[in-house]
Protein backbone atom coordinates (compact mmCIF):
# COMPACT_ATOMS: atom_id res chain seq x y z
CA UNK A 1 0.00 0.00 0.00
CA UNK A 2 1.37 3.37 -0.99
CA UNK A 3 1.04 6.21 1.44
CA UNK A 4 0.49 9.66 -0.03
CA UNK A 5 1.68 12.75 1.78
CA UNK A 6 0.75 16.14 0.36
CA UNK A 7 2.58 19.23 1.57
CA UNK A 8 2.15 22.80 0.41
CA UNK A 9 4.31 25.91 0.63
CA UNK A 10 3.04 29.45 0.17
CA UNK A 11 6.02 30.61 -1.90
CA UNK A 12 8.61 29.29 -4.32
CA UNK A 13 11.99 28.15 -3.00
CA UNK A 14 14.73 30.76 -3.19
CA UNK A 15 17.51 28.98 -5.09
CA UNK A 16 20.91 28.59 -3.45
CA UNK A 17 23.06 29.56 -6.38
CA UNK A 18 26.51 31.09 -6.15
CA UNK A 19 25.07 34.59 -6.29
CA UNK A 20 23.23 33.89 -3.04
CA UNK A 21 26.34 32.78 -1.19
CA UNK A 22 28.75 35.24 0.35
CA UNK A 23 32.29 34.43 1.43
CA UNK A 24 33.90 36.16 4.37
CA UNK A 25 37.25 35.01 5.73
CA UNK A 26 36.80 31.65 4.02
CA UNK A 27 33.29 31.09 5.45
CA UNK A 28 30.23 30.66 3.31
CA UNK A 29 27.01 32.40 4.28
CA UNK A 30 23.54 32.12 2.82
CA UNK A 31 21.95 35.25 1.44
CA UNK A 32 19.32 36.67 3.81
CA UNK A 33 16.57 35.89 1.27
CA UNK A 34 17.46 32.19 1.41
CA UNK A 35 17.54 32.18 5.23
CA UNK A 36 14.21 34.03 5.44
CA UNK A 37 12.52 31.66 2.99
CA UNK A 38 13.88 28.58 4.77
CA UNK A 39 12.56 29.71 8.16
CA UNK A 40 9.12 30.42 6.73
CA UNK A 41 9.00 27.13 4.81
CA UNK A 42 10.11 25.09 7.83
CA UNK A 43 7.32 26.60 9.97
CA UNK A 44 4.74 25.86 7.27
CA UNK A 45 5.93 22.26 6.85
CA UNK A 46 6.10 21.60 10.61
CA UNK A 47 2.43 22.62 10.89
CA UNK A 48 1.51 20.10 8.19
CA UNK A 49 3.62 17.13 9.36
CA UNK A 50 4.17 16.08 12.96
CA UNK A 51 5.27 12.47 12.41
CA UNK A 52 8.67 10.86 12.60
CA UNK A 53 11.11 11.70 9.80
CA UNK A 54 10.69 9.43 6.79
CA UNK A 55 13.57 6.98 6.78
CA UNK A 56 12.96 4.90 3.64
CA UNK A 57 13.31 5.53 -0.10
CA UNK A 58 10.61 7.84 -1.45
CA UNK A 59 9.26 9.09 -4.73
CA UNK A 60 8.46 12.82 -4.87
CA UNK A 61 6.25 14.90 -7.14
CA UNK A 62 6.76 18.66 -7.06
CA UNK A 63 4.56 21.25 -8.72
CA UNK A 64 5.87 24.82 -8.90
CA UNK A 65 3.21 27.40 -9.69
CA UNK A 66 5.10 30.34 -11.13
CA UNK A 67 3.67 33.81 -10.48
CA UNK A 68 5.31 35.42 -13.51
CA UNK A 69 7.25 34.62 -16.70
CA UNK A 70 10.68 35.06 -15.12
CA UNK A 71 13.09 32.24 -15.98
CA UNK A 72 13.78 29.85 -13.12
CA UNK A 73 15.95 26.73 -12.90
CA UNK A 74 14.10 23.74 -11.51
CA UNK A 75 17.26 22.06 -10.21
CA UNK A 76 18.24 25.04 -8.05
CA UNK A 77 14.77 25.27 -6.51
CA UNK A 78 14.76 21.53 -5.81
CA UNK A 79 18.09 21.66 -3.94
CA UNK A 80 16.65 24.25 -1.58
CA UNK A 81 13.41 22.31 -1.19
CA UNK A 82 15.21 19.05 -0.33
CA UNK A 83 17.26 20.84 2.36
CA UNK A 84 14.11 22.30 3.91
CA UNK A 85 12.37 18.91 3.96
CA UNK A 86 15.32 17.64 6.00
CA UNK A 87 15.46 20.63 8.34
CA UNK A 88 11.69 20.41 8.97
CA UNK A 89 12.09 16.78 10.02
CA UNK A 90 9.99 15.34 7.20
CA UNK A 91 12.77 13.22 5.70
CA UNK A 92 15.83 12.05 7.57
CA UNK A 93 18.11 12.63 4.57
CA UNK A 94 17.54 13.80 1.01
CA UNK A 95 19.50 10.84 -0.39
CA UNK A 96 16.30 8.87 0.28
CA UNK A 97 14.65 10.61 -2.67
CA UNK A 98 15.17 8.03 -5.41
CA UNK A 99 12.73 9.37 -7.98
CA UNK A 100 11.30 12.81 -8.64
CA UNK A 101 8.81 14.31 -11.05
CA UNK A 102 8.87 18.09 -11.28
CA UNK A 103 6.52 20.39 -13.14
CA UNK A 104 6.68 24.14 -13.36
Amino acid sequence: MKELLKLFLSSLPVPKTNKYMRRKNGKVFKHYKVVKWEKKAIKELEKQYQGEPINFPIKVEVFFFLPDKRKRDIDNMLKTLWDVLEKAGIISNDFLIYETRTVK
